[in-house]
């Protein structure tokens, strides 16, 4: 007799019989059947035997798989399947609801009119559950199914990658065992998630708000205890306290760009998402619990690209203040001073973000010059040295943040003042930082009226752009009605092979995507910015100063004066720099340099004495007059220069004042 290798059975079948429950049972197993692809389940026709193992086994890897039906005209309907395993996958039906309507056809909603689904086992391996569910979607025309068809491998991907980052990121939280005050943390927030109905949470919904409301009527009744005969179910079920889960990786994968995930096995990929996940969701807990401390997560992944022996490196670390920083470039001279030799894979810094509460994640990947393995003793040295590197590396930027901010709150009152009504274009100041190794780096200021019943702005990274922060202020109310709202952003954008004047292009067309009738306030001033930079390095004679050439340049107050004072002046006040590092401190404490050009007055005051700097600061009417200011830290000395326009009478005062600290 033979035995039917896809017969299925519930995993949780009907105590009593219910009419037609057999047979939607049959109806899933052909589904089952028309999902499995043929090469999973191998059987020659003159074996005597089952190979149900090796079958299985290649069963597991291929899950998730999705299946898309085949139709060639409109309108239809199309199904779509997916078959997985059930285990650590909680919710899921929520998130394939939310992504099919979101990613599948970017710009319209796809209606879902019918789905079905089932947890089942099969009969030769009972001990493994599964789960399928499949969808009914309505298509109107031709030109959406094209659509659909041409986007589903790219959803089917994101989608794979999602569940088993998911699936991954769960087995973890289960293995662990947890502390009592974690598991209280642990519940407390996503209690809280459901509460406060977080940004990048589901779509809101008449049912989502009743839910919000009854759990909000009994959590505020006592809000801050938590149920000690609740904490058991974080060991044994953890999983349905973390609804959102899905929708965190997502955002998370969608960082996963074609051109660095198809070199990357998709076990590799997956792993990477869960640590990335649990990072965040672990500094999260920590952060709360110890604000005041450092907290660090790090985690070394062995892989191949190419075939290449390949060290992918995971690290997670709040920032405690607000001005620091962690660059990738500090972080890869703490690789290279524990084993040299190392480079960057190129483009393998896909994750480069911060986030909520400050929360720093990087990800990236080095290998060895001569393409060898790396050693167990190089392992032990960057896991035992590698984090106190890192730790070691976050400072405080050398630019001036306070003349950024200056420029940011003029930006912010500039466009607050363009909404007059309530059918004013929406404005944006998109503002160019910097540039590092791979990306560029702008602030986005982007003011709208919002109208009644319209829903909050909601920008998420999409690569190749990354939203690093994210923040929403109301700037005033029009009519009683309308508010004016102001949202703040950090962005980065991948290279890739484009000009700043392309990554500045393609950055306004993403925010155009989201708001369609956009006007970009600042238009080129940035592109000018850039070139001005550009010519000014040209005229150096040693352009291997470059971290300290643009130190200097991105730190000229006001910022706009960036793209407004000459390249041939800009040259001789950073060699007036240069000059000033050269003096001898011993003798002298501080030194002021001084030299004439044709149109300015350039200046440059050095000293280990912070204190002074600041006083001479005080004394300088910054903008006024067409003074500009830069300043910039070179390890224990403070440089502060000054370009003065000869043609302006109070000149002479500022000079008078300088010649107080000679």
């Amino acid at each position: 007799m033979k035995i039917d290798f896809f017969k299925i059975k519930a995993a949780s079948p009907l105590k009593h019989s219910h009419p037609g429950f057999d047979s939607f049972v049959l109806s899933m197993e052909k589904l089952v059947r028309e999902t499995i692809p043929e090469s999973v389940i191998e059987m020659h026709e003159t074996s005597h035997f089952i190979p149900v193992d090796s079958s299985f086994e290649r069963l597991h890897q291929a899950l998730p798989i999705l299946n898309l039906s085949e139709e060639e005209d409109a309108p239809c309907t199309l199904s779509l399947t997916v078959l997985t395993r059930e285990e650590n996958t909680h919710g899921i039906g929520l998130f394939l609801c939310d992504m099919i309507s979101q990613k599948l056809l970017p710009g319209k909603k796809v209606p879902i009119t019918f789905l079905r689904s089932l947890s089942f086992k099969f009969i030769v391996k009972p001990k493994e559950r599964y789960y399928v569910i499949e969808f009914f979607i309505e298509v109107e025309n031709l030109k959406q199914l094209y659509m659909i068809k041409k986007n589903f491998p790219h959803f089917a991907e994101e989608v794979r990658l999602t569940i088993l980052g998911v699936e991954r990121a769960r087995k973890v939280v289960c293995a662990k065992k947890h502390s009592i005050e974690e598991k209280r943390m642990l519940l407390s927030e996503n209690l809280e998630s459901l509460l406060k109905k977080p940004s990048g949470s589901f779509e809101a919904s008449l049912y989502h708000d009743v839910q919000i409301l009854l759990l909000k009527a009994l959590y505020d009744h006592n809000p801050n205890k938590i149920p000690d005969h609740i904490l058991p179910y974080i060991d044994t079920k953890p999983e349905t306290f973390d609804h959102l889960i899905y929708k965190e990786m997502e955002k998370l994968s969608s960082l996963f760009h074609d051109a660095f995930a198809s070199p990357r096995k998709l076990t590799h990929l997956s792993k990477t998402l869960s640590y990335l996940y649990l990072f965040r969701k672990i500094l999260t807990h920590s952060i709360h619990a110890k604000p005041e401390e450092r907290h660090f997560s790090f985690k070394l992944l062995y892989t191949k690209v190419q075939n290449i022996p390949t060290l992918a490196i995971l690290i997670g670390v709040n920032l405690t203040e607000s001005d620091e920083v962690l660059e990738l470039k500090d972080v890869l001279e703490g690789v290279l001073a524990i084993v040299p030799r190392v480079s960057l894979v190129e483009g393998s810094n896909i994750v480069d973000e911060e986030g909520r509460e400050g929360v720093r994640l990087l990800y990236f990947e080095v290998q060895k010059s001569d393409q060898t393995s790396f050693t167990s003793e190089e392992i032990k040295g960057l896991k035992k040295r590698l984090p106190k590197e890192i730790q070691n590396k976050i400072h405080l930027p050398e630019i001036a943040r306070s003349a950024i901010d200056e420029e940011k709150m003029r930006s912010i009152l500039a466009l607050a003042r363009e909404l007059t009504s309530a059918h004013d274009r929406s404005q944006v100041v998109i503002q160019f930082h910097n540039e590092h190794e791979g990306h560029y780096a702008f602030s986005v200021i982007l003011a709208r009226v919002r109208k009644a019943q319209e829903e909050a702005l909601k920008l998420s990274s999409s690569p190749p752009i990354t939203i690093r922060k994210q923040e929403r202020k109301v700037a005033g109310i029009l009519n009683k009605r309308f508010v004016k709202e102001i949202y703040l952003y950090e962005m980065t954008i991948r290279k890739e092979g484009r000009d700043l004047a392309k990554a500045r292009s393609d950055l306004f067309a993403f925010l155009k995507s989201h708001v369609p009738y956009l006007h970009d306030f600042n238009g080129g001033m940035v592109c000018m910015k850039y070139k001005n930079l550009q010519a000014f390095k040209a005229l150096l004679k040693e352009p291997m100063q470059d971290r300290l050439i643009e130190n200097y340049f991105y730190s000229i107050s006001p910022p706009y004066f960036q793209s407004l004072i000459p390249p041939q002046v800009l040259k001789d006040h950073f060699e007036q720099f240069l000059k000033a590092l050269d003096q001898e401190f011993l003798i002298e404490k501080t030194h002021i340099l001084k030299k004439e050009c044709p149109h300015h007055i350039l200046i440059t005051i050095a000293t280990p004495d912070k204190g002074e700097v600041e006083q001479i600061r005080e004394r300088i009417p910054l903008g006024k007059d067409g003074v500009a200011l830069t300043e910039v830290k070179v390890f224990d000395l403070h440089l502060l220069g000054l370009i003065l326009p000869k043609a302006e009478a109070r000149i002479v005062e500022i000079l008078d004042d300088l010649a107080l600290f000679v």
